[in-house]
């Protein structure tokens, strides 16, 4: 049996990384003080932050107008759902037409 001398890690909201984010950037105090503070390395608030710069990037980046474009599988899968539409108005409209000659 072996013992393991590591601590559970922990599990930060994205709220808190957020805030320590912008602790480390816009306070007086240095990235290692407020990585001391919270109790993480700077590797990690270095990784939070190309993270977030990730995300802020993504967010920012302009979205193409008209319409989205769709993968050919759901194309086809729009062109059946069409072609069974018209094959379901074509027998209604038939329906009607002996319905409307049986009763007269």
């Amino acid at each position: 049996m072996s013992t393991n001398n590591r601590k559970p890690r922990r599990q930060f909201s994205a709220d808190t990384k957020l805030q320590i984010l912008k602790e480390g950037r816009h306070t007086n105090l240095s990235l290692s003080q407020v990585c001391e503070q919270y109790q993480i390395s700077p590797t990690l608030f270095y990784q939070w932050e190309r993270q977030a710069d990730q995300a802020a990037l993504k967010a920012l980046t302009g979205q193409a107008r008209g319409r989205k474009k769709v993968r050919p599988a759901e194309e086809q899968l729009r062109a059946d759902v069409q072609r069974l539409q018209a094959v379901i108005a074509e027998l209604s409209a038939e329906n009607l037409q002996l319905k409307k000659g049986r009763w007269r």
